[in-house]
């Protein structure tokens, strides 16, 4: 029941061994290192494997205005929904901005 964290990348550069003065530097492009793959069905997998140990499930859907994915946790024995990511106030207030940002850039071309 563990969750494989083994593919989660930081946003910071490599260092170089023997760097001078102790700065990091970051990595030349012909020397990348291979990504892991990681796949999306066992990742979500191993998701709803957690989310049963605390008697309730995970429902994954898209908001397609948004193109976010949206998580709902959901109550095993009530179907109630006990929290949803992000939250609908939140995704509504995206939408909002989204619609008010498109509106500034329609009338300023």
């Amino acid at each position: 029941m563990a969750l494989d964290v083994s593919a989660i990348q930081t946003s910071h550069p490599p260092r170089k061994e023997g760097a001078k003065h102790g700065l990091a530097t970051a990595a030349l492009p012909d020397q990348k290192e291979p990504k892991p793959k990681v796949s999306l069905a066992k990742a979500v997998r191993d998701l709803q494997q957690v989310s049963e140990t605390f008697n309730t499930r995970l429902s994954f859907s898209l908001n397609e205005k948004l193109d976010q994915v949206v998580v709902k946790v959901i109550e095993n024995g009530t179907d109630k929904i006990v929290r949803e990511i992000p939250p609908t106030e939140l995704q509504h207030v995206y939408e909002r901005i989204r619609e008010v940002i498109g509106m500034l850039f329609d009338e300023s071309a």
